[in-house]
């Protein structure tokens, strides 16, 4: 059930109950970087398949449209959110406020325009022998840093959100469990794909300090701009040709 919770919360994939009981929310968290796994595979596939008929940029672009498609925008919205709540707000109250309004202001517009700028050329740069096996790491270690951040971190909003019962009944199993998954499929790559969890886990922590001054917790919005920005940070650095 738990599995199914994960699967329905990070992909367009149409699993798991309609109203998922707050435990299995919870535990979901434990699955969060196999199902990243699973994504960064259909993402290594279809760049095997692009990269023999089309030019490096062209392919990473569809790459990339396909990962936007296949995660429904979700987490680009929270990244979206953030950055206007970040800019606009002077208080956790009012930066909270002003991530629920959902409509886009210029700071959400620009922070979607860069992502996306910038995992797109890393993507198009990164070496082509180790792009694959890249894909699938990172896109395992973004939703990583979203467990790191939602089992540590309590919710931000009184009233309740999208993803309070994930942090609220986040369990500290479910953390220790995906930790371990993340470990074991880093060192797959060896010690670049050590460095890279290292990185990631380093982007988490700045994160999760900048959210708990800024919005006093976590929230659903927190959470996908985690992802966005952990991704495009591992992409960027996987593209520097790192042995």
């Amino acid at each position: 059930m738990s599995l199914l919770a994960a699967i329905g919360c990070l992909t367009i994939m149409p699993v798991g109950p309609r109203s998922p009981s707050p435990e299995s929310l919870g535990a979901s968290f434990f699955w969060f970087p196999l199902v990243g796994v699973g994504l960064g595979g259909v993402l290594a596939a279809a760049h095997l398949l692009l990269a023999q008929a089309l030019p490096a940029l062209v392919a990473a672009g569809v790459v990339l449209a396909l990962w936007i498609v296949l995660t429904g925008a979700l987490h680009l919205d929270g990244l979206g959110d953030c950055c206007d709540g970040l800019y606009g707000g002077t208080t956790p109250a009012e930066r909270l406020r002003i991530m629920k309004d959902p409509h886009a202001g210029a700071m959400a517009v620009i922070g979607i325009v860069v992502i996306l700028m910038l995992k797109w050329a890393a993507l198009a740069n990164s070496p082509l022998m180790t792009r694959g096996r890249d894909l699938v790491l990172i896109a395992c270690l973004g939703r990583y840093a979203m467990v790191v951040m939602g089992s540590t971190l309590p919710y931000a909003r009184a009233e309740g959100g999208t993803a309070q019962e994930f942090v609220r009944h986040a369990k500290g199993w479910a953390l220790a469990g995906a930790t371990l998954w993340s470990l074991v499929i880093a060192g797959w790559q060896g010690w670049r794909g050590l460095g890279l969890l290292g990185a990631a886990l380093l982007v988490a922590l700045v994160l999760r300090w900048l959210f708990h001054r800024t919005l006093g917790g976590v929230t659903g919005d927190a959470l996908g701009a985690t992802c966005e920005l952990t991704e495009a940070t591992l992409l960027v650095i996987a593209s520097g040709h790192i042995p």
